[in-house]
C-alpha cells in the first residue's frame, strides 16, 4: 500500500505544479469545476481520496493532455519505468519512434495498394466506405 500511497503523492505534486505553471490558482479550478471552495485543498492533503477521475478533469481546466502529464510522470531520459508492482518491460523512446515509423510505412503502403485497386476498378470507393464502416 505503500507504493500507490507514494504513487498518489508524486501524481499531487506534479498536478500542483502544473496548476501554477499553467498560471492557475486552486479557486480557479474549483470555480470551474464547481467544486467546494476547500477540494482542491482537501485532495492535497488527502482529507479526500484522489480519482483518476479529478485528475483528468483538473487536466481538461489547465489544457493539459493526459498522455503528456503521466508519460511526464513515469517517462525519464526517454525510458519507461515500470513501477514497483512490475509491468511491462522498459521500452526505449527510440524503439516506440521505430514502431510509430513503420506503422507509418505500413499504412502508406496500404493506401498506395488500394489506389491502384481503384484505379484498376478491382475494387470501388463505395466497397472502401462499406468495409470501413461508413455508409
Amino acid at each position: 500500500m505503500h507504493n500507490v500511497e507514494r504513487q498518489v503523492d508524486r501524481v499531487l505534486t506534479l498536478l500542483q505544479d502544473k496548476i501554477r505553471g499553467r498560471g492557475f490558482t486552486q479557486l480557479q479550478i474549483q470555480d470551474a469545476l464547481g467544486w467546494g471552495r476547500s477540494y482542491i485543498s482537501q485532495l492535497v492533503t488527502k482529507q479526500k481520496s484522489l480519482r483518476v477521475e479529478q485528475v483528468l478533469l483538473i487536466l481538461q481546466v489547465i489544457g493539459i493532455e493526459p498522455a503528456d502529464f503521466f508519460g511526464e510522470l513515469y517517462l525519464q531520459g526517454g525510458v519507461h519505468r515500470a513501477g514497483p508492482w512490475g509491468g511491462p518491460p522498459p521500452v526505449q523512446t527510440e524503439q516506440v519512434e521505430e514502431i510509430r515509423h513503420g506503422l507509418a510505412d505500413t499504412r502508406a503502403m496500404l493506401a498506395s495498394l488500394l489506389q491502384v485497386l481503384t484505379e484498376r476498378g478491382v475494387i470501388t470507393r463505395d466497397d472502401l466506405a462499406a468495409a470501413a464502416g461508413e455508409d
